[in-house]
């Protein structure tokens, strides 16, 4: 074999290796997972809790009457204002009038008897210092011999009888003095029950509510759960009632700013302060999610420009509105994408209780998997405590593949998010 043979031999075999070579690395260039990176930086970050409600007065009652009847006068009508102390309606009173007629009868009865005793009594007193005098003289006339021992015990009997008569007389007007007190009460009794046929406003409002008419018979709340009448709302303050999930509810307190929009008035940002937060929990046992009450009142300078000669009461009660409750704020601190956090088992085991947080870094081709503490987040970011520097290209993106895919020093390929969803 001549030796211009050879050399071409030796040529074709490397470029025969040259072009595997190449073959090869275009190939793990193709099967290498494509990722997204962001770098992670310093920014601001805003953590707030977002749930719907509906807007209320923060002062509203919901009367009703003691009594039960049928409704013979009503005087308002939703929307009216009021003042404290104006009459709203009234039911049937005949026979409330009837019975503080037979009540005030028998209190009279009562007084007149109770003067007869004290008659009878002043008389039984003048009568037993008489016969007590006369008893007294007696016993002086025995002890000196002058009058027998049957005229004492005479005088005595007399005596005693006296003293019987006083006690008496004083018992009878203890008693009917009792029986007039008794009918003394019975009458305010139903001097108050008369009263009670007639609703009135216990404070100044509007009547947002009217839930009865003329001629309709109502039920009472002396014995049960009465008809409600009448709502009266004070709307020179109103609040916004929403409700948040148990594992939100603990990052709200008492003070919170809140960032209202009603629907009614999409676009227009209204603030509110959050002045109450549920302790306990109006879900029902067989309801699956656990939710709190907060109230958020609203500050009426911030929705002052709603209001206008033709529209003076800008909401209504029940009116939707959504609650975005600013819960902590931070200036400055070092942030990734929110999506680039994830849980995985440091043992490579699938144990949740030992999972730890974190990111995977895109260093030369390949990603590091870096433990990481976090903070507070937003939509979009979270605050990194420790684990990732300022400057760290992290991967964001696909989710798979940093929820399982990617391993430590894994190589992937980092592309543009548009050159990710555009192969999907």
């Amino acid at each position: 074999m001549s030796k211009k043979y050879l050399i071409v031999i030796s040529v074709c075999f490397l470029l025969l290796l040259g072009g595997a070579s190449i073959f090869k690395d275009r190939l793990n260039s193709r099967n290498a997972t494509s990722v997204v990176l962001e770098e992670a930086g310093l920014k601001s970050l805003t953590e707030s809790v977002t749930a719907n409600g509906k807007i209320y007065p923060l002062k509203e009652v919901r009367l009703s009457l003691e009594l039960p009847g049928e409704v013979t006068r009503i005087t308002i009508s939703e929307g009216d204002s009021v003042s404290k102390g104006d009459l709203l309606l009234e039911i049937e009173a005949d026979n409330y009038i009837s019975s503080v007629s037979q009540s005030n009868a028998a209190y009279k009865q009562a007084l007149a008897n109770l003067a007869s005793a004290k008659a009878r009594k002043s008389q039984a007193d003048a009568q037993f210092k008489i016969i007590e005098s006369d008893y007294n003289r007696r016993k002086e006339l025995f002890q000196k011999q002058i009058i027998s021992a049957t005229e004492l015990e005479a005088s005595e009997s007399q005596y005693f009888a006296a003293l019987g008569e006083k006690e008496a007389a004083f018992q009878a007007v203890e008693a009917t003095n009792y029986q007039a007190q008794s009918a003394n009460a019975g009458l305010q009794q139903t001097r108050d029950n008369l009263s009670r046929t007639k609703l009135f406003a216990p404070m100044s409002g509007i009547i947002s509510k009217l839930n009865v008419e003329q001629g309709e018979k109502v039920v009472g709340t002396a014995q049960m759960a009465g008809t409600e009448l009448v709502t009266i709302s004070d709307f020179t303050e109103m609040e916004l009632r929403i409700e948040v999930g148990e594992n939100e509810v603990l990052q709200v307190t008492e003070g919170d700013t809140a960032l209202i929009e009603v629907d009614a008035y999409l676009g227009e940002e209204i603030l509110g302060i959050v002045s109450q937060v549920a302790y306990s929990s109006k879900a029902l046992l067989d309801q699956q999610v656990t939710k709190f009450e907060v109230e958020i009142k609203l500050l009426k300078a911030s929705y002052e420009k709603l209001i206008s000669d033709e529209r003076k009461l800008p909401f209504r009660p029940g009116m939707s509105a959504t609650a975005e409750i600013i819960t902590n704020k931070k200036e400055n601190i070092l942030c990734g994408p929110i999506q680039s956090v994830t849980l995985r088992d440091p043992n490579d085991e699938d144990d949740f209780d030992e999972k730890i947080q974190v990111v995977f870094v895109f260093k030369d081709g390949k990603v590091l998997q870096k433990e990481v503490k976090t903070g507070i987040q937003d939509d979009t970011n979270i605050e990194i405590l420790s684990g990732v520097n300022e400057g760290d290209q992290l991967v964001s993106a696909p989710f798979k593949a940093i929820s399982k895919e990617l391993e430590n020093e894994m190589e992937v390929t980092a592309i543009s998010e548009e050159e990710l969803y555009g192969e999907r």
